[in-house]
C-alpha cells in the first residue's frame, strides 16, 4: 500500500515524510496513546453515528422549513426522508428505521458506520464491527492529508496531467452550462477546493459538500470561513450508500475522486439515484499510464489487449486506487442509466460528462 501510494502521489509523500516527527523522536507514551485513540476511532469506541431511537422518547420538532437540507437528505438506510429536531438535539431522525443521525455543528453525520446502537442504548456506540476500507478511504481520513491536500498535495497531479484547480473549474463549467441551475453536489468534496468555487459562482442554490472524511469535511469548513462563503451545506456521506433522495439535485461534481471510490460501480448507480431526470455529472480522474499511448496513437482499442493483460496487476484494477480507462467510465455511466458521454483528455488526465435520462423527453 505504501508502494501504491508513493506512485500516485509522490510529491505528496515526500512532503508528509518531512513534516512527520520520526520514530525515535515520539514519546512512547505519545505512541501508546495515539495508538489507543485510533484504534478506538477505528472500532468505533469514540464516535456515535447513527442510533437506534427509544421507543418512549419524546417526538422532536421539525426544524424550520428554511434549512435546505430538509428537501434533501434521506436516510441511507430506506431512502426515506429524515426529520431533524431542533433545542438541545438536533439529529435527523428517520421514523420508519427509528434511527436517528447527529449533526455536528459543521456537519450532518449520514453514515452507516455500524448505525444502530447495541441493544438500543444510546450510549453504548456503534459497536464492534466496522468495515474494511481501502487506503483510497483511510489516506484522507488522517488530518495531515487533509492539511497537505491545498498544501501541495494536489498541486502534484500535474505529473499526470491535472492542469490545475482553476482551469478544472472552466472544464467543469463548460460542460454544465446547459444545466438547469438547482441543488448542487459536490461528492467527496475534499477540502472544499471546488465547493467554494460552485458556490460562490451563483448558479447552484444550494450547495452540498459531501466526503466520507470528517478531517476533510473539517478543513472544508475551515477554507470556506476564511473565504466568507456562504450557502454551502456539509454532509458526511457513504458514496456507495449517498444519505439524498432520489432525483434531488441537478448537478453532481466529482473531481478527482471516482479512482479512491470503493465499489466505484455502486457510487456511479447512487449519482445516478440522486440526479434529477437531464440532470449532469460531471467528474475526473487518473486514466492508466497505457492512455498516453493510445492517445498518441488517436486509437485506445492499439492498447486493449494489454490493458486487459496487465492491468489489474500493474495499475490498480484490483488495488487501492482504480486507474481508468475512458472505455471503462463510459461503460460505469452507461450500466447506471447515465447518456451523452462527453470527455477531455490529457496525458492520464480524463474529466468527463454523462446526463440522467428524461423520461419526459
Amino acid at each position: 500500500p505504501a508502494f501504491s501510494l508513493q506512485l500516485l502521489f509522490p510529491m505528496s509523500c515526500a512532503m508528509l515524510q518531512a513534516s512527520t516527527p520520526s520514530r525515535q523522536a515520539r514519546p512512547a507514551t505519545h505512541n501508546y496513546a495515539r495508538f489507543i485513540s485510533t484504534r478506538a476511532r477505528a472500532r468505533g469506541f469514540v464516535r456515535t453515528s447513527a442510533t437506534a431511537s427509544v421507543g418512549n422518547s419524546t417526538p422532536q420538532q421539525q426544524v424550520p422549513a428554511s434549512d435546505p437540507l430538509n428537501d434533501l437528505l434521506a436516510c441511507p438506510v430506506c431512502f426515506q426522508p429524515v426529520q431533524r429536531g431542533v433545542g438541545k438535539n438536533k439529529a435527523w431522525t428517520c421514523t420508519p428505521c427509528a434511527l436517528s443521525y447527529p449533526d455536528k455543528g459543521t456537519f450532518a453525520e449520514m453514515v452507516l458506520e455500524s448505525n444502530a446502537s447495541v441493544d438500543g442504548g444510546a450510549e453504548q456506540g456503534r459497536g464492534t464491527y466496522a468495515e474494511q476500507r481501502i487506503l483510497g478511504t483511510t489516506t484522507f481520513e488522517r488530518p495531515q492529508v487533509s492539511f497537505a491536500y491545498e498544501r501541495g498535495w494536489r498541486q502534484s497531479f500535474s505529473w499526470a496531467g491535472f492542469p490545475g484547480a482553476d482551469r478544472e473549474y472552466a472544464m467543469a463549467s463548460e460542460f454544465l452550462e446547459t444545466t438547469p441551475s438547482g441543488p448542487f453536489l459536490d461528492l467527496s468534496c475534499g477540502s472544499g477546493l471546488f465547493t467554494r468555487r460552485f458556490a460562490s459562482s451563483g448558479k447552484w442554490s444550494p450547495v452540498v459538500a459531501a466526503d466520507f472524511s470528517e478531517a476533510m469535511l473539517s478543513e472544508t469548513a475551515e477554507r470556506m470561513r476564511a473565504e466568507s462563503t456562504s450557502g454551502v451545506k456539509l454532509v458526511r456521506a457513504d458514496a456507495r450508500r449517498l444519505p439524498f433522495r432520489s432525483a434531488c439535485f441537478a448537478a453532481i461534481h466529482a473531481g478527482a475522486a471516482i479512482h479512491c471510490w470503493p465499489q466505484p460501480e455502486l457510487c456511479v448507480a447512487e449519482v445516478a439515484r440522486t440526479l434529477k431526470p437531464g440532470g449532469m455529472f460531471v467528474g475526473s480522474t487518473f486514466l492508466t499510464p497505457l492512455s498516453r499511448l493510445g492517445q498518441f496513437l488517436g486509437d485506445d482499442s492499439a492498447v486493449a489487449p494489454i490493458e486487459q493483460l496487465a492491468g489489474d496487476q500493474l495499475w490498480g484494477g484490483r488495488g487501492e486506487y482504480k486507474f481508468w480507462t475512458e472505455r471503462e467510465l463510459r461503460d460505469v455511466c452507461a450500466r447506471a442509466g447515465l447518456k451523452d458521454f462527453r470527455c477531455t483528455r490529457d496525458q492520464q488526465y480524463i474529466m468527463f460528462c454523462a446526463v440522467k435520462g428524461d423520461p419526459t423527453v
